[in-house]
């Protein structure tokens, strides 16, 4: 009688080659793990170089835009006239820079008109005359905007004075501040003040004709 034995169900030894494929595998997967960490470093890194250099961009030409926006232009006035402002006689127009319009709003007329120096001293930078023809319409008189002038006198010589407005100042203009995003705007070439001329008077008007 022949003995049988029941056969042996434990797992079999695992061969060398197995368990070099497993050891392959998780340095592959552990090297890939790595690889993945260190590529999202190296990304995160790029975004933020890329990042600065576009600050800094904006930065640099903001600051070259805030630097050039100091230096104002010049500025235009801009005289538009009614018929017959002055009885059919020419209209002579003083223009006078000031450092303060203190002086020149509270001077009478003669004295303005016969010495303007004396009467404001050292509030004067510096003035023109102009004259506005019978049936002229429209003048202009360009200004350099003289860091010293804050203000602007205008006179104006009528026949009659009596109930017109012969005298008018205002602010000397400058440039208003762009905002960040139109940092690549240039600056206008001259900064325009408008000025109407009546029988009646002066006056400042918003837009030019």
């Amino acid at each position: 009688m022949v003995n049988t034995k029941s056969a042996s169900h434990t797992n079999p030894p695992c061969s060398d080659k197995t368990f070099s494929r497993e050891i392959i595998g998780n340095r592959f997967s552990i090297r890939y793990r790595l690889s993945s960490k260190w590529a999202m470093l190296a990304l995160l890194f790029l975004h933020v170089v890329v990042f600065n250099i576009i600050v800094f961009n904006i930065l640099v030409l903001t600051g070259c835009s805030s630097s050039e926006q100091k230096k104002s232009p010049p500025y235009q006035l801009i005289f538009h006239a009614t018929n017959n402002v002055n009885d059919s006689a020419p209209l002579k127009i003083h223009v006078i820079l000031l450092k303060s319009t203190s002086g020149f709003m509270s001077a009478d007329f003669f004295s303005l008109q016969g010495n303007a120096q004396a009467v404001l001293g050292n509030q004067l930078v510096n003035s023109e005359q102009l004259f506005l023809l019978p049936f002229q319409h429209k003048r202009f008189l360009l200004e350099k905007n003289i860091p010293e002038a804050s203000y602007i006198g205008i006179l104006a010589e009528y026949k009659q004075l009596d109930g017109k407005k012969w005298r008018i100042s205002l602010p000397v203009p400058t440039l208003k501040p762009s905002a960040f995003y139109q940092f690549w705007a240039s600056p206008p070439d001259t900064l325009d003040i408008c000025i109407q001329v009546t029988a009646n008077g002066l006056n400042f008007i918003d837009k030019c004709h």
